[in-house]
Protein backbone atom coordinates (compact mmCIF):
# COMPACT_ATOMS: atom_id res chain seq x y z
CA UNK A 1 0.00 0.00 0.00
CA UNK A 2 1.06 3.63 -1.17
CA UNK A 3 2.60 5.75 1.61
CA UNK A 4 0.35 8.88 2.51
CA UNK A 5 2.62 11.82 3.53
CA UNK A 6 0.32 15.00 5.90
CA UNK A 7 1.54 18.23 6.42
CA UNK A 8 -0.64 19.56 9.30
CA UNK A 9 -0.27 23.44 9.20
CA UNK A 10 -2.13 26.18 10.80
CA UNK A 11 -5.02 23.03 11.65
CA UNK A 12 -5.19 21.70 8.42
CA UNK A 13 -3.61 18.55 6.22
CA UNK A 14 -2.43 19.44 2.98
CA UNK A 15 -0.14 17.30 0.65
CA UNK A 16 3.66 18.03 1.51
CA UNK A 17 4.56 18.39 -2.69
CA UNK A 18 2.79 21.98 -1.95
CA UNK A 19 4.88 22.05 1.09
CA UNK A 20 8.56 20.88 -0.81
CA UNK A 21 9.75 23.83 -2.62
CA UNK A 22 9.44 26.66 0.45
CA UNK A 23 10.56 26.72 3.76
CA UNK A 24 8.27 26.79 6.49
CA UNK A 25 8.20 28.79 9.90
CA UNK A 26 6.76 26.46 12.72
CA UNK A 27 3.96 27.71 14.51
CA UNK A 28 5.00 29.30 17.67
CA UNK A 29 3.05 28.52 21.07
CA UNK A 30 -0.11 30.10 22.28
CA UNK A 31 2.68 33.60 22.86
CA UNK A 32 5.90 34.15 22.46
CA UNK A 33 9.12 33.44 24.06
CA UNK A 34 10.22 35.78 26.17
CA UNK A 35 14.15 37.36 27.11
CA UNK A 36 14.18 34.60 29.12
CA UNK A 37 14.41 31.95 27.14
CA UNK A 38 10.80 30.69 29.08
CA UNK A 39 7.75 30.44 26.52
CA UNK A 40 5.46 32.41 27.55
CA UNK A 41 2.34 31.05 28.99
CA UNK A 42 -1.43 32.38 31.24
CA UNK A 43 1.19 34.27 33.99
CA UNK A 44 3.78 35.73 32.28
CA UNK A 45 7.10 34.65 32.88
CA UNK A 46 5.91 31.11 35.23
CA UNK A 47 5.55 28.52 32.31
CA UNK A 48 3.29 25.23 33.58
CA UNK A 49 6.38 22.93 31.52
CA UNK A 50 10.21 23.44 32.50
CA UNK A 51 12.42 24.28 30.17
CA UNK A 52 16.06 22.38 30.54
CA UNK A 53 19.00 24.65 29.71
CA UNK A 54 19.60 22.56 26.58
CA UNK A 55 16.29 24.03 24.29
CA UNK A 56 17.91 26.35 21.63
CA UNK A 57 21.12 25.18 21.96
CA UNK A 58 21.89 24.42 18.29
CA UNK A 59 18.81 27.25 16.63
CA UNK A 60 21.69 28.81 14.89
CA UNK A 61 24.26 26.33 14.09
CA UNK A 62 26.05 26.54 10.85
CA UNK A 63 26.74 23.47 9.22
CA UNK A 64 30.54 24.62 7.90
CA UNK A 65 33.30 22.42 7.55
CA UNK A 66 34.80 23.49 10.63
CA UNK A 67 32.00 22.98 12.55
CA UNK A 68 31.27 19.34 11.17
CA UNK A 69 34.69 17.99 11.83
CA UNK A 70 34.37 19.82 15.52
CA UNK A 71 31.30 17.66 15.91
CA UNK A 72 32.81 14.63 14.25
CA UNK A 73 35.54 14.68 17.39
CA UNK A 74 33.33 15.54 19.50
CA UNK A 75 31.02 12.57 18.86
CA UNK A 76 33.52 10.03 18.49
CA UNK A 77 34.99 11.31 21.87
CA UNK A 78 31.13 10.97 23.82
CA UNK A 79 30.89 7.62 21.73
CA UNK A 80 33.58 6.18 23.74
CA UNK A 81 32.53 6.72 26.96
CA UNK A 82 28.68 6.54 26.48
CA UNK A 83 29.76 2.92 25.47
CA UNK A 84 32.18 2.03 28.01
CA UNK A 85 29.31 3.67 30.60
CA UNK A 86 26.72 1.36 28.76
CA UNK A 87 28.59 -1.69 28.31
CA UNK A 88 29.70 -1.55 32.44
CA UNK A 89 25.91 -0.93 32.87
CA UNK A 90 24.99 -3.68 31.06
CA UNK A 91 27.47 -6.39 32.32
CA UNK A 92 26.58 -5.41 36.03
CA UNK A 93 23.10 -5.86 35.01
CA UNK A 94 23.42 -9.19 33.44
CA UNK A 95 24.82 -10.15 36.69
CA UNK A 96 22.05 -9.36 38.66
CA UNK A 97 19.72 -10.91 36.40
CA UNK A 98 21.61 -14.18 36.42
CA UNK A 99 21.87 -13.95 40.06
CA UNK A 100 18.22 -13.28 40.34
CA UNK A 101 17.59 -16.39 38.21
CA UNK A 102 19.98 -18.28 40.58
CA UNK A 103 17.78 -17.79 43.43
CA UNK A 104 14.76 -18.33 41.59
CA UNK A 105 16.21 -22.05 40.60
CA UNK A 106 17.09 -22.36 44.19
CA UNK A 107 13.69 -22.08 45.81
CA UNK A 108 11.98 -23.96 47.65
CA UNK A 109 8.42 -22.55 46.48
CA UNK A 110 8.94 -22.04 42.53
CA UNK A 111 5.61 -20.42 41.37
CA UNK A 112 4.01 -22.01 39.07
CA UNK A 113 3.14 -20.55 36.00
CA UNK A 114 -0.69 -19.82 35.28
CA UNK A 115 -2.63 -21.97 32.91
CA UNK A 116 -3.57 -19.18 29.82
CA UNK A 117 -6.58 -21.43 28.14
CA UNK A 118 -6.29 -19.15 24.66
CA UNK A 119 -2.33 -19.81 24.54
CA UNK A 120 -1.43 -21.86 21.37
CA UNK A 121 2.63 -22.71 21.49
CA UNK A 122 2.45 -24.87 18.56
CA UNK A 123 0.45 -22.26 16.40
CA UNK A 124 3.34 -19.42 16.82
CA UNK A 125 6.54 -21.97 16.91
CA UNK A 126 8.07 -20.79 13.70
CA UNK A 127 6.85 -17.21 14.20
CA UNK A 128 10.39 -15.35 13.40
CA UNK A 129 11.72 -12.16 15.71
CA UNK A 130 11.24 -9.51 13.13
CA UNK A 131 11.37 -5.45 13.47
CA UNK A 132 8.47 -5.13 10.74
CA UNK A 133 5.09 -4.30 12.55
CA UNK A 134 3.31 -5.64 9.22
CA UNK A 135 4.90 -9.02 9.21
CA UNK A 136 2.86 -9.21 13.09
CA UNK A 137 0.14 -7.78 11.65
CA UNK A 138 -0.43 -10.57 9.07
CA UNK A 139 0.43 -13.40 11.45
CA UNK A 140 -2.59 -12.38 13.62
CA UNK A 141 -4.78 -11.95 10.49
CA UNK A 142 -4.58 -7.98 10.18
CA UNK A 143 -2.49 -5.75 8.06
CA UNK A 144 -0.76 -2.25 8.43
CA UNK A 145 -0.65 0.68 6.25
CA UNK A 146 2.13 2.80 6.51
CA UNK A 147 2.06 6.36 6.37
CA UNK A 148 3.33 9.63 7.09
CA UNK A 149 2.99 12.98 9.00
CA UNK A 150 5.18 16.08 8.84
CA UNK A 151 5.33 18.16 11.36
CA UNK A 152 5.21 22.32 11.46
CA UNK A 153 9.03 22.22 12.46
CA UNK A 154 9.29 19.95 9.47
CA UNK A 155 10.16 16.86 10.61
CA UNK A 156 8.79 13.22 9.43
CA UNK A 157 6.81 11.01 11.24
CA UNK A 158 5.79 7.17 10.69
CA UNK A 159 2.31 6.52 11.52
CA UNK A 160 1.00 2.79 11.27
CA UNK A 161 -2.50 1.92 10.65
CA UNK A 162 -4.24 -0.89 11.40
CA UNK A 163 -6.33 -2.61 8.68
CA UNK A 164 -8.83 -5.55 9.64
CA UNK A 165 -10.03 -7.24 6.51
CA UNK A 166 -13.12 -8.74 8.64
CA UNK A 167 -14.75 -5.47 9.76
CA UNK A 168 -17.07 -3.35 7.61
CA UNK A 169 -18.54 -0.60 9.41
CA UNK A 170 -21.85 0.74 8.96
CA UNK A 171 -20.43 3.95 9.51
CA UNK A 172 -19.25 5.72 5.60
CA UNK A 173 -16.16 7.15 7.53
CA UNK A 174 -15.58 4.11 9.03
CA UNK A 175 -15.27 2.84 12.72
CA UNK A 176 -14.56 5.57 15.67
CA UNK A 177 -10.66 6.80 15.08
CA UNK A 178 -8.17 5.34 18.46
CA UNK A 179 -4.62 6.86 18.23
CA UNK A 180 -2.07 5.37 20.31
CA UNK A 181 1.48 6.63 21.12
CA UNK A 182 4.30 4.91 22.98
CA UNK A 183 6.64 5.56 25.68
CA UNK A 184 10.23 6.55 25.93
CA UNK A 185 13.10 4.01 24.26
CA UNK A 186 9.50 2.83 22.36
CA UNK A 187 7.47 2.89 19.44
CA UNK A 188 4.36 1.61 17.48
CA UNK A 189 5.86 -2.33 17.63
CA UNK A 190 5.22 -2.13 21.12
CA UNK A 191 1.73 -2.68 20.57
CA UNK A 192 2.06 -5.36 17.83
CA UNK A 193 3.99 -7.87 19.50
CA UNK A 194 1.15 -10.26 21.43
CA UNK A 195 -0.48 -11.92 18.81
CA UNK A 196 -4.26 -11.41 18.09
CA UNK A 197 -4.13 -10.05 21.84
CA UNK A 198 -2.07 -7.24 21.04
CA UNK A 199 -3.34 -3.83 22.35
CA UNK A 200 -4.00 -2.61 18.67
CA UNK A 201 -4.95 -5.66 16.93
CA UNK A 202 -7.91 -6.12 19.82
CA UNK A 203 -9.52 -2.89 19.63
CA UNK A 204 -9.85 -3.23 15.82
CA UNK A 205 -11.24 -6.68 16.29
CA UNK A 206 -13.43 -6.16 19.54
CA UNK A 207 -14.24 -2.77 19.34
CA UNK A 208 -14.68 -2.00 15.55
CA UNK A 209 -12.22 0.88 15.61
CA UNK A 210 -10.04 2.75 13.46
CA UNK A 211 -6.31 1.85 15.14
CA UNK A 212 -4.09 4.25 14.12
CA UNK A 213 0.06 4.37 16.05
CA UNK A 214 1.45 6.86 16.39
CA UNK A 215 5.93 7.45 16.42
CA UNK A 216 7.69 10.44 17.45
CA UNK A 217 10.24 11.86 15.46
CA UNK A 218 13.20 9.75 14.74
CA UNK A 219 11.84 6.96 14.62
CA UNK A 220 12.07 4.18 12.55
CA UNK A 221 14.63 6.23 10.24
CA UNK A 222 12.62 8.86 9.49
CA UNK A 223 13.53 12.28 8.58
CA UNK A 224 13.24 16.21 8.46
CA UNK A 225 12.28 17.97 5.03
CA UNK A 226 15.51 20.42 5.19
CA UNK A 227 17.84 18.64 7.72
CA UNK A 228 20.17 15.48 7.62
CA UNK A 229 20.16 12.97 10.59
CA UNK A 230 23.52 13.94 11.06
CA UNK A 231 22.87 17.66 11.71
CA UNK A 232 22.76 18.29 15.32
CA UNK A 233 19.59 20.38 14.94
CA UNK A 234 17.60 17.32 13.58
CA UNK A 235 18.32 16.32 17.60
CA UNK A 236 18.00 19.47 19.16
CA UNK A 237 14.35 18.53 21.23
CA UNK A 238 12.56 17.36 24.16
CA UNK A 239 9.34 16.36 25.29
CA UNK A 240 8.06 20.13 24.74
CA UNK A 241 8.72 19.74 20.85
CA UNK A 242 6.67 16.32 20.76
CA UNK A 243 4.01 18.23 22.86
CA UNK A 244 3.83 21.41 20.33
CA UNK A 245 4.29 19.69 16.93
CA UNK A 246 4.59 16.07 17.12
CA UNK A 247 0.87 15.00 19.18
CA UNK A 248 -0.70 17.47 17.32
CA UNK A 249 0.15 17.05 14.14
CA UNK A 250 -0.87 13.13 14.63
CA UNK A 251 -4.02 13.81 16.10
CA UNK A 252 -5.03 16.59 13.13
CA UNK A 253 -4.08 13.85 10.45
CA UNK A 254 -6.34 11.03 12.44
CA UNK A 255 -9.08 13.82 12.17
CA UNK A 256 -8.00 14.59 8.36
CA UNK A 257 -7.95 10.91 6.90
CA UNK A 258 -11.02 9.42 8.95
CA UNK A 259 -13.65 12.82 8.80
CA UNK A 260 -14.04 12.41 12.78
CA UNK A 261 -14.13 15.70 14.33
CA UNK A 262 -12.48 14.28 17.18
CA UNK A 263 -10.42 11.14 18.36
CA UNK A 264 -9.76 8.87 21.12
CA UNK A 265 -6.23 9.17 22.70
CA UNK A 266 -4.18 6.34 24.17
CA UNK A 267 -0.85 7.05 25.48
CA UNK A 268 1.91 5.01 27.64
CA UNK A 269 4.43 6.94 29.85
CA UNK A 270 5.62 9.80 28.02
CA UNK A 271 3.06 9.14 25.33
CA UNK A 272 0.66 10.38 27.74
CA UNK A 273 2.94 12.83 29.46
CA UNK A 274 3.51 14.43 26.50
CA UNK A 275 -0.13 14.64 26.09
CA UNK A 276 -0.57 16.17 29.32
CA UNK A 277 2.20 18.82 28.46
CA UNK A 278 0.55 19.50 25.12
CA UNK A 279 -2.95 20.13 26.38
CA UNK A 280 -1.58 22.34 29.43
CA UNK A 281 -1.95 25.99 29.14
CA UNK A 282 0.64 27.81 27.43
CA UNK A 283 1.50 24.93 24.99
CA UNK A 284 -1.55 22.94 23.32
CA UNK A 285 -4.31 23.18 24.79
CA UNK A 286 -6.96 23.57 21.79
CA UNK A 287 -6.29 19.72 20.61
CA UNK A 288 -8.15 18.69 23.39
CA UNK A 289 -11.24 20.07 21.15
CA UNK A 290 -9.91 17.12 18.47
CA UNK A 291 -9.93 14.46 21.53
CA UNK A 292 -13.05 12.65 22.84
CA UNK A 293 -11.51 11.11 25.59
CA UNK A 294 -7.45 10.79 26.80
CA UNK A 295 -6.40 7.11 28.36
CA UNK A 296 -3.26 7.85 30.46
CA UNK A 297 -1.40 4.32 30.86
CA UNK A 298 1.60 4.61 33.70
CA UNK A 299 1.08 8.83 33.44
CA UNK A 300 4.26 10.13 33.39
CA UNK A 301 3.49 13.60 35.20
CA UNK A 302 5.04 13.11 38.62
CA UNK A 303 8.22 11.18 39.00
CA UNK A 304 8.38 7.50 40.88
CA UNK A 305 10.46 6.63 43.81
CA UNK A 306 13.10 4.72 41.11
CA UNK A 307 14.30 7.70 40.35
CA UNK A 308 15.97 8.59 43.82
CA UNK A 309 18.49 5.69 43.36
CA UNK A 310 21.33 4.50 40.44
CA UNK A 311 21.46 5.99 38.11
CA UNK A 312 19.60 8.46 38.06
CA UNK A 313 20.99 10.15 41.56
CA UNK A 314 24.65 10.37 39.78
CA UNK A 315 22.18 11.68 36.41
CA UNK A 316 20.38 14.60 38.14
CA UNK A 317 23.82 16.28 39.22
CA UNK A 318 25.05 16.19 35.26
CA UNK A 319 24.83 19.72 33.59
CA UNK A 320 23.94 20.10 29.85
CA UNK A 321 27.63 20.69 29.07
CA UNK A 322 29.22 17.85 31.09
CA UNK A 323 25.94 15.83 29.33
CA UNK A 324 27.45 16.90 25.78
CA UNK A 325 31.11 15.48 26.58
CA UNK A 326 29.53 12.34 28.07
CA UNK A 327 26.78 11.56 25.53
CA UNK A 328 26.84 13.68 22.67
CA UNK A 329 24.61 15.87 20.92
CA UNK A 330 22.69 13.51 18.58
CA UNK A 331 21.16 10.35 19.60
CA UNK A 332 21.40 8.79 23.16
CA UNK A 333 24.14 5.67 22.97
CA UNK A 334 24.21 5.13 19.45
CA UNK A 335 26.00 1.62 19.94
CA UNK A 336 22.55 0.83 21.43
CA UNK A 337 21.60 1.11 17.65
CA UNK A 338 24.21 -0.59 16.55
CA UNK A 339 24.18 -3.17 18.50
CA UNK A 340 20.44 -3.71 17.53
CA UNK A 341 21.70 -4.12 14.30
CA UNK A 342 23.98 -6.60 14.90
CA UNK A 343 23.68 -8.74 17.61
CA UNK A 344 21.35 -11.81 17.27
CA UNK A 345 17.36 -11.05 17.79
CA UNK A 346 17.19 -13.58 21.18
CA UNK A 347 20.61 -12.59 22.66
CA UNK A 348 19.70 -9.05 22.50
CA UNK A 349 16.53 -9.16 23.91
CA UNK A 350 18.29 -10.87 26.94
CA UNK A 351 20.96 -8.71 27.35
CA UNK A 352 18.00 -5.74 26.77
CA UNK A 353 15.62 -7.15 29.15
CA UNK A 354 18.74 -7.40 31.89
CA UNK A 355 19.32 -3.71 31.44
CA UNK A 356 15.80 -2.15 31.60
CA UNK A 357 14.94 -4.45 34.21
CA UNK A 358 17.82 -2.80 36.60
CA UNK A 359 17.72 0.77 35.25
CA UNK A 360 13.55 1.05 35.65
CA UNK A 361 12.60 -1.79 37.65
CA UNK A 362 10.14 -3.32 35.19
CA UNK A 363 10.45 -7.33 34.93
CA UNK A 364 9.25 -9.90 32.50
CA UNK A 365 7.13 -11.72 35.65
CA UNK A 366 3.62 -11.01 33.78
CA UNK A 367 4.83 -11.56 29.89
CA UNK A 368 4.24 -14.57 27.99
CA UNK A 369 8.27 -15.41 28.25
CA UNK A 370 7.89 -16.39 24.49
CA UNK A 371 7.16 -13.03 23.30
CA UNK A 372 10.27 -11.42 24.67
CA UNK A 373 12.22 -11.32 22.07
CA UNK A 374 9.90 -9.72 19.56
CA UNK A 375 9.79 -6.61 22.51
CA UNK A 376 12.81 -6.29 22.12
CA UNK A 377 13.30 -5.92 18.19
CA UNK A 378 11.15 -2.74 19.33
CA UNK A 379 12.98 -1.55 22.10
CA UNK A 380 15.34 0.53 22.74
CA UNK A 381 14.16 3.01 19.64
CA UNK A 382 16.26 6.19 18.78
CA UNK A 383 16.12 9.15 21.25
CA UNK A 384 17.64 12.34 21.62
CA UNK A 385 20.69 13.03 23.93
CA UNK A 386 18.93 16.26 24.91
CA UNK A 387 15.68 14.55 25.54
CA UNK A 388 17.05 12.06 27.80
CA UNK A 389 19.07 15.17 29.41
CA UNK A 390 15.93 16.52 30.05
CA UNK A 391 14.32 13.75 31.93
CA UNK A 392 17.47 12.79 33.96
CA UNK A 393 20.10 15.35 33.67
CA UNK A 394 20.63 18.26 36.04
CA UNK A 395 17.47 20.81 36.61
CA UNK A 396 15.17 17.71 35.00
CA UNK A 397 12.38 15.41 35.64
CA UNK A 398 14.33 13.25 37.82
CA UNK A 399 15.36 16.22 40.01
CA UNK A 400 12.17 18.23 40.05
CA UNK A 401 10.08 15.37 40.24
CA UNK A 402 7.26 16.38 37.96
CA UNK A 403 7.00 17.48 34.09
CA UNK A 404 5.22 20.73 34.66
CA UNK A 405 5.57 23.26 37.39
CA UNK A 406 3.95 21.98 40.12
CA UNK A 407 3.54 25.62 42.05
CA UNK A 408 1.32 26.94 39.40
CA UNK A 409 -2.06 27.07 40.61
CA UNK A 410 -4.11 25.49 37.69
CA UNK A 411 -2.48 23.38 34.34
CA UNK A 412 -5.54 22.44 32.49
CA UNK A 413 -8.90 25.11 31.24
CA UNK A 414 -12.00 23.52 30.12
CA UNK A 415 -11.06 22.24 27.11
CA UNK A 416 -8.93 19.19 28.40
CA UNK A 417 -10.88 16.25 27.30
CA UNK A 418 -12.81 13.47 29.81
CA UNK A 419 -9.45 11.43 31.57
CA UNK A 420 -9.26 8.16 32.15
CA UNK A 421 -5.83 6.84 34.07
CA UNK A 422 -4.48 3.19 34.89
CA UNK A 423 -1.73 2.77 36.84
CA UNK A 424 0.09 -0.65 38.46
CA UNK A 425 0.73 -1.42 41.89
CA UNK A 426 4.84 -2.40 40.77
CA UNK A 427 5.05 0.48 38.78
CA UNK A 428 8.15 2.48 40.74
CA UNK A 429 8.80 4.44 37.67
CA UNK A 430 6.36 7.11 37.94
CA UNK A 431 3.60 7.85 40.88
CA UNK A 432 0.38 8.50 40.18
CA UNK A 433 -1.01 9.54 43.86
CA UNK A 434 0.43 13.03 43.41
CA UNK A 435 -1.30 13.57 40.43
CA UNK A 436 -4.79 12.45 41.37
CA UNK A 437 -4.01 14.34 44.35
CA UNK A 438 -3.76 17.42 42.00
CA UNK A 439 -6.75 16.74 39.76
CA UNK A 440 -9.27 16.88 43.02
CA UNK A 441 -7.60 19.66 44.55
CA UNK A 442 -6.99 21.82 41.38
CA UNK A 443 -7.84 20.96 38.36
CA UNK A 444 -11.58 21.41 38.94
CA UNK A 445 -11.85 21.51 34.83
CA UNK A 446 -10.62 17.95 34.58
CA UNK A 447 -13.62 15.10 34.52
CA UNK A 448 -12.29 12.11 35.51
CA UNK A 449 -13.67 8.87 34.11
CA UNK A 450 -11.76 6.01 35.12
CA UNK A 451 -9.32 5.98 38.02
CA UNK A 452 -8.24 2.32 37.86
CA UNK A 453 -4.96 0.64 39.72
CA UNK A 454 -4.09 -2.48 38.78
CA UNK A 455 -1.97 -3.99 41.67
CA UNK A 456 0.02 -6.59 39.91
CA UNK A 457 1.02 -4.40 37.03
CA UNK A 458 3.94 -3.12 36.61
CA UNK A 459 5.24 -0.12 33.91
CA UNK A 460 4.43 -1.41 30.73
CA UNK A 461 2.09 -4.59 32.07
CA UNK A 462 -0.82 -2.71 30.58
CA UNK A 463 -0.33 -3.58 26.96
CA UNK A 464 2.48 -6.22 27.21
CA UNK A 465 1.20 -8.61 30.12
CA UNK A 466 -0.39 -11.64 29.53
CA UNK A 467 -3.32 -10.94 31.33
CA UNK A 468 -3.83 -7.47 30.12
CA UNK A 469 -6.93 -8.23 28.01
CA UNK A 470 -8.49 -9.62 30.62
CA UNK A 471 -7.01 -6.63 32.79
CA UNK A 472 -7.78 -3.92 31.14
CA UNK A 473 -8.87 -4.14 27.42
CA UNK A 474 -12.56 -3.64 27.60
CA UNK A 475 -12.79 -0.99 30.37
CA UNK A 476 -10.92 0.94 27.62
CA UNK A 477 -13.97 0.08 25.13
CA UNK A 478 -15.56 1.79 27.56
CA UNK A 479 -13.65 4.65 28.23
CA UNK A 480 -14.43 5.25 24.41
CA UNK A 481 -17.98 4.34 23.88
CA UNK A 482 -18.51 6.42 27.34
CA UNK A 483 -17.38 9.32 25.24
CA UNK A 484 -17.93 9.10 21.58
CA UNK A 485 -19.84 12.43 20.10
CA UNK A 486 -20.54 10.72 16.71
CA UNK A 487 -23.31 9.03 18.37
CA UNK A 488 -26.22 9.53 21.07
CA UNK A 489 -24.77 7.89 24.32
CA UNK A 490 -25.23 7.63 28.03
CA UNK A 491 -22.93 10.39 29.27
CA UNK A 492 -23.38 9.35 33.12
CA UNK A 493 -19.33 9.60 34.00
CA UNK A 494 -17.50 7.27 36.31
CA UNK A 495 -16.11 8.54 39.41
CA UNK A 496 -13.56 6.11 39.63
CA UNK A 497 -12.98 2.27 39.20
CA UNK A 498 -10.26 -0.04 41.20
Amino acid sequence: MPSTIISAVNGRSRSSSSQSSRSQTPRPPLTPQGPDGHWGGPIPGRPVSFISPVHGDFKFYNPSFYNRVKLCITQSVSFVIASTLLIGVVFWAVLVEISIQIARRRAVDKPKANFLPWEDCEKWKKEKCSEDVRYYAQQAGFDIADEEVETEDGFYLRMHRVINPRHKSDNVKGGYPVLILHGLFQCSGAFVTSEERSLAFWLSEHGGYQVFLGNTRGIFNMGHRNISRSDPRFWDWTIRELAMYDLPAMIEYVCDVTGYDKIAFIGHSQGNGLAFLSLSQGMRPDIGDRLSCFIALAPAVFAGPLTHGFPFNHLSRVGWSRWKFMFGVLDFIPLMRYSYAMVPSKFFALIGYAMFAYLFSWTDTNWLKRRKAKVFRFTPTPVSSASIFWWCGKGGFAERKCTMDDSMPKWFDESFPPLAIYYGGRDFLVATDPLLERLEKREKDVRLLRVMKVEDSEHCDFYLAADAVEWCFSSFTEDIERTRTDKVIDSTLIDTTV
